[in-house]
């Protein structure tokens, strides 16, 4: 296993193929890095721009060698030849103006490095008239310019900037490799581990394989509050036995937020949740669960549905997940998916 790239956990393969692509002067001048907040997506980026820049490179020291001057100061946030780019607070896109500005940079000679490094965070918030404004830049680059656009919903992207760019789509963890990572890399993951095991253990859970995302919940409000969210995806989930009634099924779904991120992260959750229960019908013992941190627990709820219902149930909350997410009215939604589950 190589040492390049060593700031960054796993992604052992995307590692090795940019350590030789700048190694070989071979590097792509575009890159759509693609996965869920906390994936890693920034690290990989700030790594990628040090691996460029590094004083060490082609030495026996690894890439980057995260020691050198250009190193530290790119990991500081103070190098003036990387330019980040993102929405302002309490915008919910990117537009023209910000992205013309942002090109108009690029035509301009490095300050201090060999290469010009430009970053877009959260690229999917770019309008489709910023999404065109990029791609003439990204038609025909300045020399030694790297463009990277990180994205959570890579699909939101225009299909003409996808194919001027090499996509990195980032890995994620199953919860025993973070779990073990936490423990090894900081000490508040251990000691939550300690204390509350079946706490660390939601944390794991919550985190959805990404390190980043972790790392936000590993404080007592984060695990409270992670605890609290799973407990109220459970209730519901029990409500869907047909023997409960309508009432109770709406009073569980009544306790989900109302916001509508938070509502889709919680529609998410119960997909989960119905799929570690499909799992306990079909699979075999010791079948990774997702959602449950005890197999004997998923295994007494799934005992309360048939197979087919719960397929039928799957289905109808991804619908109502994908409505949702596409604007549709989320009260108007839900009220609808109780109704249809009722109707099973």
């Amino acid at each position: 296993m190589s040492n390049d790239f060593g700031g960054l956990f796993g992604n052992e393969s995307t590692k090795k193929r940019l350590s030789a692509a700048v190694l070989s002067g071979t590097l792509p001048h575009a890159f759509l890095i693609d996965g869920p907040v906390g994936s890693g997506k920034t690290v990989l980026a700030l790594h990628l721009a040090a691996a460029l820049n590094c004083e060490n490179k082609g030495t026996s020291h690894p890439l980057p060698c995260l020691k050198c001057n250009t190193c530290r100061r790119i990991f500081e946030g103070s190098y003036t030849d990387i330019k980040f780019l993102k929405k302002q607070s309490g915008k919910a896109t990117l537009g023209t103006d910000e992205v013309k500005r942002f090109k108009d940079d690029m035509f301009l000679s490095a300050t201090e490095s060999e290469y010009k490094i430009y970053v877009i965070d959260e690229a999917e918030t770019l309008t489709p008239q910023a999404q065109n404004a990029l791609l003439t830049v990204m038609e025909e680059p300045p020399p030694r310019v790297i463009i990277m656009l990180l994205s959570s919903a890579s699909d939101k992207i225009l299909t003409t900037i996808k194919s001027r760019a090499q996509y990195i789509a980032m890995e994620r963890f199953s919860r025993p490799m973070l779990g073990k990572y936490l423990k090894t890399h900081f000490d508040e993951a251990m000691a939550m581990s300690e204390r509350d095991p079946e706490g660390f253990a939601s944390v794991t859970v919550k985190a959805g394989g990404c390190i980043g995302r972790a790392l936000t919940l590993l404080d007592s409000d984060g695990a409270r509050r992670v605890q609290a969210e799973r407990e109220c995806v459970t209730r519901f989930v029990k409500a869907l036995d047909p023997r409960v009634t309508y009432s109770e099924l709406y009073l569980a779904a009544k306790d989900f937020p109302t916001p509508r991120q938070e509502l889709i992260s919680t529609l998410e959750d119960v997909l989960l949740s119905i799929g570690d229960l499909i799992k306990c019908h079909c699979a075999a013992d010791g079948a990774s669960l997702e959602f449950y941190t005890s197999v004997s627990e998923a295994k007494d709820i799934a005992r309360g549905f048939s197979s087919g219902r719960l397929l039928r149930i799957y289905d109808l909350v991804l619908e109502a997940h994908a409505q949702i997410t596409k604007n549709a009215m989320a009260g108007a939604v839900m009220t609808a998916l109780l109704a249809r589950i009722k109707q099973i």
